[in-house]
């Protein structure tokens, strides 16, 4: 958050706090990241570092801590926290060290970021206000925990103690955060539905004219990977270790899992590709096994002409045979959708497929659409929550149940892939390899 000060004062004391991050390697490449909360100068100088992030709660028991454990999420609404009380009303509240927080100070301070717009005029939502409550009540209870005598906040003032009823009908005491924030309901719509019949035009146009994402697109729509994690994907034959696993039996393939269990950097500059959000091995689902093994065929002899840094081997490149970034991943799709795509649809006679472009001229349609379109197929399929949490890699069941909610709406208003599906894309992706792009453009 940027502090608006007077004229005339010398920057290099004005001072707040901030997110300092060191991002390394391991021998075996595994990415790992290291934050801490630090205090700058106007002119982002770092004055020092401080302990506070020791008590933002990362690290709950045990003594061993993961390398891969990362604060910087929570680190940046306690910072924003801070700031807010110390530095830009550190005069009113006579606050000029942690242990003068208060509770009616904090709850200022949530107010004020519930109430306040973001950059887009828009506010934010509950999941938000909710991780921003619980960082910083954490991280005001663990130094209570610590220096209750000097803080005039404590434990109670924090938490209060509920009492619930377990699976098992016990009675347990529960200790949430002692704070009701009245927010503006949030009105967010993201335009991510895509229909079967316009996924599959996207599909074999990006085989035609992205051969660069096309398989990345068949990951996120054939395994439920995010946009972020198919940059973190390396070819069989990395040096550090397959990134697929192909099962065969009777020279069929059976099953196909992706290796996502660690992080790693696939740059010879260092620079991150892409975010793991869960930790996993990722197996594709049974039912598209077979448009995967064609989809996969096609990227290998692509990827096979293309420069390639072999001591990572990535799975995407790009122009520089360097591993492809999240970003420029989402740059090549928007290119897809506007310069290929949406004319193609407009250009339809298919009244559906029409319409369906006319909307892309007001909707800007992501990556993240092929996420959902796996997950609509995984709804319509009769999975359950557990089996939609495990095969979309969720962290918690939450997004499972906000599908289900709406399987009625789904099955009214998208259709299935059908069996047919894999044949389909697999005459047309016959006919790219047989040249046809290159006549095209020619």
């Amino acid at each position: 958050m940027e502090v608006n000060y007077g004229s005339g004062i010398d920057p290099e004391r004005i001072q707040k706090y901030a997110v300092y991050t060191y991002e390394g390697v391991m021998e075996d490449g595994a990415a790992f990241t290291r934050s801490f909360i630090v205090v700058k100068n106007d002119y982002q100088m770092i004055v020092r570092f401080t302990h506070l992030q020791d008590y933002a709660g990362v690290y709950r028991r045990g003594s061993f801590v993961p390398i891969t454990s990362d604060p910087r999420p929570r680190l940046h609404y306690i910072c924003r926290m801070l700031n807010f009380i110390l530095v830009e009303h550190g005069a009113t509240y006579q606050a000029r060290h942690v242990f003068d927080i208060t509770k009616p100070m904090m709850e200022t301070f949530f107010a004020d970021y519930a109430l306040s717009p973001k950059k887009d005029s828009t506010y934010r939502g509950e999941a938000c206000i909710n991780d921003c409550v619980s960082a910083c009540v954490r991280f005001m209870g663990n130094l209570a925990a610590k220096f209750g005598a000097y803080m005039k906040v404590g434990w109670k003032d924090l938490y209060e103690e509920k009492h619930v009823r377990t699976a098992y009908g016990q009675r347990k005491a529960v200790y949430r955060p002692a704070f009701r924030i009245v927010g503006v309901p949030e009105v967010r719509e993201v335009f991510r539905d895509l229909p079967t019949k316009a996924f599959k035009v996207l599909l074999s146009l990006a085989f035609r004219h992205a051969p660069e994402i096309a398989f990345a697109m068949c990951l996120q729509a054939f395994a439920g990977l995010r946009p972020g994690e198919v940059c973190s994907v390396r070819q069989e034959k990395s040096p550090l270790g397959p990134g697929l696993f192909i099962t065969e039996t009777g020279g069929q393939v059976t099953e196909v899992s992706i290796d996502l269990r660690k992080e790693m950097r696939l740059r010879s500059d260092g620079i991150e590709t892409g975010r793991i959000k869960k930790e996993r091995i990722q197996h594709v689902y049974p039912r598209f096994l077979k448009a995967f093994e064609s989809a996969y065929a096609i990227h290998k002899d692509w990827i096979s002409k293309q420069a390639c840094e072999a001591q990572y081997m990535p799975m995407f490149v790009n122009s520089r045979g360097m591993a492809m970034r999240y970003k420029n991943y989402l740059d090549r799709f928007h290119v897809l959708v506007d310069g290929w795509f949406r004319p193609a649809l407009l250009r339809s006679d298919d009244p559906e497929l029409h319409l369906y472009g006319q909307l892309l001229c007001t909707n800007t349609l992501g990556p993240h659409a092929l996420r959902h379109w796996f997950t609509v197929q995984l709804v319509l399929w009769g999975e359950d929550v557990a089996g939609i949490e495990y095969w979309r890699g969720d962290t918690n069941p939450q997004s499972a149940l906000t599908y289900l909610r709406n399987k009625g709406d789904l099955n009214r208003e998208l259709r299935a892939a059908n069996d047919a599906f894999a044949d389909l894309f697999t005459t047309a992706w016959k006919d790219i390899r047989k040249g046809d792009v290159d006549s095209e453009r020619t």
